[in-house]
């Protein structure tokens, strides 16, 4: 899932399985990505507007400048102005007739601003009503996302994505039923999640089957938590807030910037070292954690943060 190596831009991409839709988690450098990928792009999460976490925005927007399905975009404060200026940045006289919408969701301590830009009306911003933030940011059949907002001297956030459950289609029994593969399981899947009732029908080539039938050639099982937490500072507020928001997430994307040994550098330029991502990921219980967004003074020494994370995540 991450874009690119630990040295380089922290990037982390998921694709929704079977389903035309993929999430992507800031966006530095996205360049390896391919263009059917970045078309799939359906939620991007940014955890602040540096550099090497948002200068990608014009490599996605160029992929998908011509697509139907709307984007949305999450972030902390001043998301809003950003993705404004790198939208005023270029002309857009002949895009009139485009279908792209982009919504843009900014946190600000207990509210999130929403504001839309739209190829129809040449990326005006318009804003939409303010509303409170619980947390949640996105809650649909197919999962959850939510955000927290934490300190790398600016406001930056941290996310995680859950899935309620799994639904599985066993294959031998499909074929037992006589029952070809088709967007038609897509809609049993939703129909599923949706808990439509069991008399719900099905037609499925020459075949009339309801929903209670169709269950039969399914197996549900728990849905992953993935989180995500970069580019924060050590500070303690930020430790005592991340641990309930990422436990028992089967993975922990977390930065891994500095060695312990340069603690006092860390909490300088307000990120996280090894032992730290390791401490976390160890008292939240997670089942995997995966370290990145290294310091290039540790291009020669990869290994040491890999074994002080390590180390700490395992006791």
């Amino acid at each position: 899932m991450p874009v690119n190596g630990p040295f380089e831009d922290p990037c982390i991409y998921i694709r929704v399985l079977r389903e035309r839709k993929s999430l992507i988690f800031d966006l530095g450098y996205i360049d390896r990505l391919e263009p059917g990928n970045l078309l799939k792009i359906t939620d991007v999460f940014v955890t602040h507007m540096h550099m090497d976490h948002f200068a990608g925005f014009d490599t996605l927007l160029r992929n998908i400048l011509r697509r139907d399905i709307p984007i949305r975009i999450f972030g902390p404060e001043n998301l809003i102005d950003c993705v404004e200026g790198k939208l005023k940045g270029y002309t857009w006289n002949l895009i009139k007739d485009y279908p792209l919408k982009i919504e843009v969701f900014e946190i600000k301590g207990g509210s999130i601003s929403q504001a839309g830009f739209y190829a129809e009306n040449a990326f005006e911003k318009i804003m939409h009503n303010e509303k409170n933030f619980n947390g949640t940011l996105i809650e649909e059949p197919l999962f959850k996302a939510k955000g927290l907002v934490l300190s790398h001297q600016i406001p930056v956030m941290a996310y995680s994505i859950e899935e309620d459950f799994h639904i599985n289609i066993n294959k031998a029994m499909l074929e037992a039923k006589e029952l070809p593969v088709g967007p038609w399981l897509s809609s049993l899947k939703t129909a599923i999640r949706e808990k439509m009732p069991d008399e719900t029908t099905f037609e499925i080539a020459d075949k009339r089957l309801n929903l209670s039938e169709l269950k039969e050639i399914t197996t549900i099982t728990n849905g992953q938590k993935i989180s995500y937490v970069m580019d924060i500072s050590p500070a303690d507020e930020n430790i005592e807030k991340i641990i309930p928001f990422v436990r028992d997430s089967d993975i922990l994307f977390c930065e891994a910037y500095f060695l312990e040994k340069d603690k006092d550098r860390a909490y300088e330029r307000h990120h996280l070292t090894a032992a730290i991502a390791g401490r976390i990921a160890r008292e939240a219980n997670v089942g995997s954690l995966e370290i990145m967004h290294f310091s290039p003074k540790y291009r020669h020494c990869a290994d040491e943060l890999y074994l002080e994370a390590m180390k700490e995540f395992k006791g």
